[in-house]
């Protein structure tokens, strides 16, 4: 991407991943420059004139800005305890509730810190809430929302004050690892498609620094965001490069060529099958990732709209398939029989991602190489 390219891009995805690459590819385009008055300013290079970035994301929404983190260890210690986690488990059927861990890990959270806010949430469940924050984002254009995020987070860093409801949101969302293999299938597709689309957004923590060269780039009209939704679809060109098919706000039909595209979404989560040791695969060592039904009634409704990751079991059961292989606690994999093999565990992302929504960044390897360190010397 380090080089010059002299008509528009597109990008898939709006995430830091997104953020790298328009940089790289700006600083081989252009200059940044900044006036006496402090105006931080894009200029094109001339051998670039017809140079655009153009992102593409589900929403049409950018990551939201860096702020001052009260805790820079995402308060761990505020959250619920495993003590706690398992006395919920075995009171409520052998699974942990959505709702309980929405609860206690992140409304409570503001009773004594911002109990204002917490009046307003109180009664929201967790769709509520989602949409009431989505709601907020969307209604604002996105680079809009992105300058007044970015004075936001300049104040909160000045003044050493969190923006609390975002720090609690990514407390939650790293709180989630250690539950999501023990919650019910039902409440797993509602984390997937209700709470995660909106912490993907919300703690992705742009460096200002980024921010800056991304409102200059929008400012010079070389960057822009386009909202593809949920059925967009990529072909590549016979003659190089990508067309990008999707629907506009208003249902229509759009389809358009770049001569560059790339793909900014970031590691992709892999399949039991696609685990490169065959041999652990066909002996039975490993087993794929799946989550149990609570309500057979709400699995049965996924069967009908052919949500083929849904299926049941001899014993009448449904089960989700999730990404990955199934471990436990302790990163262990478990076999087909259910029995965790002494010998081997696994801390390779692509895999582990079923059990483990939030498995980026470096609390997420601290806490995971605790519990490895902690079985081995058991």
């Amino acid at each position: 991407m380090a080089k010059h390219f002299n008509a528009p891009i597109a990008l898939k995805g709006s995430s830091l991943t997104a953020v790298d690459a328009i940089r790289t590819l700006a600083r081989n385009n252009g200059v940044f420059t900044q006036n006496d008055d402090g105006t931080y300013l894009f200029k094109l290079d001339p051998k670039s004139s017809k140079f655009k970035i153009v992102m593409h994301s589900r929403n049409g929404l950018l990551p939201a800005i860096r702020f001052h983190l009260e805790d820079s260890h995402l308060g761990k210690d505020t959250t619920l305890s495993k003590k706690q986690i398992q006395k919920h488990i075995k009171e409520n059927g052998g699974f942990i509730a959505l709702d309980y861990v929405f609860e206690k890990n992140f409304k409570e959270q503001f009773k004594k810190k911002e109990p204002k806010f917490y009046e307003r949430i109180k009664d929201m469940d967790l769709e509520t809430f989602v949409d009431a924050m989505m709601d907020y984002r969307e209604k604002l254009p996105p680079f809009d929302l992105f300058k007044k995020e970015y004075l936001e987070a300049e104040k909160s860093i000045e003044k050493k004050e969190s923006i609390y409801w975002k720090e609690v949101l990514a407390v939650l969302s790293f709180a989630m690892n250690y539950p999501a293999k023990y919650l019910p299938a039902e409440d797993m597709l509602r984390l997937q498609k209700v709470l995660m689309p909106l912490i993907s957004i919300v703690i992705a923590f742009v460096p200002q620094s980024s921010c800056r060269d991304l409102m200059a780039l929008h400012d010079a009209g070389v960057l822009d965001i386009v909202s593809v939704g949920d059925d967009s679809r990529v072909e590549p060109n016979p003659e190089g490069g990508a067309t990008y098919y999707y629907k506009d706000e208003n249902g229509k039909e759009i389809s358009e060529s770049f001569s560059m595209f790339v793909d900014c979404v970031g590691q992709p989560h892999l399949s039991f099958e696609d685990f490169p040791f065959q041999g652990l695969i066909d002996d039975g060592t490993i087993s794929p990732a799946t989550l149990r039904f609570k309500d057979a009634e709400k699995a049965e409704k996924e069967m009908n709209q052919k949500n083929k990751l849904v299926k049941k079991h001899k014993n009448g059961e449904y089960f989700l398939s999730v990404p990955g292989i199934t471990i436990n606690d302790f990163f262990q994999v478990v076999d087909k029989d259910g029995e965790a093999n002494e010998r081997i565990y696994i801390l390779a992302v692509p895999y582990i991602g079923g059990y483990n929504p939030d498995y980026s960044g470096i609390d997420f390897c601290e806490a995971a190489s605790e519990q490895v360190m902690k079985k081995i010397k058991a």
